[in-house]
Parts: C-alpha cells; sequence; structure tokens
C-alpha cells in the first residue's frame, strides 16, 4: 500500500483538479453565487497540494511542509466558501491559520507529532463546516445534510485518530507511524473527493434554486409574478375548500402613466415598490401577493368572508395613499376589485373575470376605492 500512495495520491490530485474546472463553470454560468469561486479556488490548492505529497520520499521537507500546508488551507477555503453560501463574513485570518500554523510550528516534527497536529487542524475545519451548513436551517436540502454528517464524520476520525497517538506517545514505547500517515492520507484524500462532489451538488442545487426564484419573482417588486401566481393560485385555492370562502383582490394604482410621463419612470418605479412593500406588510403568511402586470397587483386571501376581504383592502389602500403621498404631487391612490368564490366562481380563471369587472367598476367610479363583485 505504501508504495502504491504516491500513485494514487497523483490520481487523485487530477480528480480534484477536475472538481475544481467544474465548479469553476457553474461559477462562470452564475457568477453572482461568490462561494462557487472559494470552492474553485479550494479544489485546485488541494490538488497541488496532494500532488505534492505524492513526493514525500523523494523530498520530504517539501512535500511534508508545503503540500500539508496546501491542503489545509485548501480546506480553509472550504470553510470561507460555506460562510458566504450562509451569507456571512469570512475572516480570512481564519481561513489562512491551519496552514501557517502547519509551517510555523509543525512542518519539522517527528512523525506522531504531525499526525496528531494534521488530524486536529483538520477536524477543527471540518467541525466549523458542518456547523455552518447547520447554520442553514431554511430550505436545507439532503444534498446539504448529507454534506453536513460528511464533514462531521471526517472530524470525528481525525479527533479519534489525533487522542490514539497522542495515548501512545504518552505510554512511551516505539510505534511505527507509517500505517497512521497512510490511513489518515486515504481518509484525507477520500473525505476531500467526497466533499468536492457534495460541495459540486450543493453548488448545482443553488444554482436551479436561484434561477427558479428568479423565473417566478418580479425583479422591481421582490413580489411573485404573474406566472408564479397563476401556477400556484389554482392549487391554493383548491386546497383552501371547505375551510371558507376564498378572495381574489385586484389592485391597480391610478394614474401610474401620468407619474411616468410627468416625472419619469424612476418615480413610477418607486410607486410600484412602496405599493407591494405597503401590502406586504398588511397581510398573513399564508396570503399570496404578486404583481400580475404592470400596475396591477394580485392578493389571494382563503378562509375570508366579504367584511374580511373588503378590511383587508381598505386597510392596504389607505397605507399605500398615506405612503404614496410624496411620490409624484401626490397622485398615486390605488383601485381594488374583489371577488369571493362560490360554486359558481370557484376556479382562479373565474374569481379574475369577476374582480377585473369590480376593478372596472371601481376605476370608473372615481378610483381610489374599493367595489365587490356582485354574486
Amino acid at each position: 500500500m505504501a508504495d502504491c500512495l504516491p500513485t494514487l495520491l497523483l490520481m487523485n490530485s487530477a480528480v480534484f483538479a477536475v472538481l475544481g474546472a467544474f465548479l469553476y463553470l457553474v461559477w462562470r454560468e452564475d457568477p453572482e453565487a461568490a462561494e462557487y469561486r472559494w470552492w474553485c479556488a479550494a479544489q485546485l490548492m488541494i490538488s497541488l497540494g496532494v500532488a505534492l505529497l505524492s513526493f514525500r520520499e523523494s523530498y520530504p521537507l517539501l512535500a511534508i511542509g508545503l503540500g500539508n500546508a496546501l491542503t489545509l488551507w485548501g480546506v480553509g477555503l472550504v470553510w470561507g466558501g460555506s460562510r458566504v453560501f450562509s451569507g456571512r463574513p469570512v475572516d480570512m485570518r481564519l481561513v489562512l491559520a491551519g496552514g501557517a500554523i502547519w509551517l510555523l510550528f509543525f512542518s519539522l516534527s517527528v512523525d506522531s507529532v504531525r499526525i496528531v497536529d494534521r488530524c486536529a487542524i483538520s477536524a477543527v475545519y471540518a467541525f466549523l463546516l458542518a456547523d455552518e451548513f447547520s447554520s442553514v436551517r431554511r430550505h436545507r436540502t439532503r444534498t446539504q445534510q448529507a454534506t453536513i454528517a460528511l464533514a462531521a464524520a471526517h472530524a470525528c476520525f481525525g479527533a479519534v485518530v489525533a487522542v490514539i497517538v497522542v495515548m501512545l506517545m504518552a505510554r512511551g514505547a516505539p510505534f511505527d507511524p507509517k500505517p497512521f500517515v497512510i490511513s489518515v492520507a486515504l481518509e484525507s484524500v477520500s473525505y476531500g473527493l467526497l466533499m468536492g462532489f457534495a460541495l459540486l451538488a450543493v453548488t448545482k442545487e443553488r444554482a436551479v434554486a436561484r434561477q427558479k426564484f428568479m423565473a417566478a419573482t418580479d425583479p422591481l417588486t421582490g413580489l411573485s409574478n404573474r406566472r408564479s401566481f397563476d401556477h400556484n393560485a389554482d392549487a391554493v385555492i383548491r386546497s383552501s375548500r371547505g375551510q371558507g370562502d376564498s378572495a381574489l383582490l385586484i389592485f391597480d394604482l391610478d394614474r401610474l402613466k401620468a407619474i411616468n410621463d410627468s416625472f419619469g419612470h424612476s418615480m413610477g418605479d418607486r410607486a410600484l415598490t412602496t405599493f407591494g412593500e405597503v401590502a406586504a406588510k398588511s397581510i398573513r403568511n399564508e396570503d399570496f401577493l404578486a404583481r400580475i402586470g404592470g400596475d396591477e397587483f394580485a392578493l389571494l386571501l382563503t378562509r375570508v368572508d366579504s367584511a374580511r376581504a373588503v378590511a383587508v383592502a381598505e386597510r392596504i389602500r389607505s397605507a399605500y395613499v398615506s405612503a404614496a403621498a410624496a411620490l409624484g404631487d401626490g397622485l398615486s391612490s390605488v383601485s381594488v376589485g374583489i371577488a369571493l368564490s362560490d360554486q359558481e366562481t370557484s376556479d382562479l380563471s373565474a374569481l379574475k373575470e369577476a374582480a377585473d369587472k369590480a376593478l372596472y367598476a371601481a376605476k370608473s367610479g372615481g378610483r381610489n376605492q374599493v367595489f365587490v363583485a356582485q354574486a
């Protein structure tokens, strides 16, 4: 096994390089996701470090010293990328600390001390990595859970090996460090490869989730768009049957074209974003708000009656008029049409048709008011 180790390390170095290349391509497809850049750099640095470790017998000082330092810096970059992934700042001192400590204190030590130190440093980074992914509790995927378990298992392995070697050193009896060196090297490389593939899977999941979010989101207001509303509203209405009526509220900002013509489209955009913010603050978590057109918004309420739907509409209308008083000389207001579900209007298309008729009545009746569709 010892004779085959250099060849295995060189082969694994090539695999790390390929993983780094894949992560680079993923980053180029989604350059806003900065964690990909960190993980790409980590894989390439680990690849170089593993390649140097394969020359342990020929150039021991270079291989053991710089090779381990590079792999530890790569592990630090993986942790740094996980911080970026979870939206937290990165302390570069901690990223570089592992490799720097190795170079300053441990690279010239005896094999037993090197084993303990290498395992301890690697275990600390693995525990930090597992903790960082664990902190991402919202929308945590199975791939992320597997990544957490993998990092935790590697950390436990390193800690156990370090404790065993320390106990053997404490007894003072001579022991052969080579089996430990080989087992630690093989486990570290295996972990690195598995973690590389796990990070690649996590990045692809994040990229797909981000693309789905962008496809379903209005870029100006951050609300759901028409496509998302039409796709989900029918399911919401069906799932709420038997638990009370559903109500569809259609909002249309009054005089938005006049505001755009007189004050510029930036003022019109401010009116739209202001309405989105006001409406989002005035509804429950289970209510479904979306921008469905240039100046139109839709709100789907479940388990409400007519009085409740009107109260919500009036609250949003009044709050928006107050918030928009300084926009476009106070020209902006909002008209609202409401339709409630019943046996004849129990699907989204029927509710839309009825709410649009009520909205037209509100606009024709002088704007800035709420109309309810007649049964």
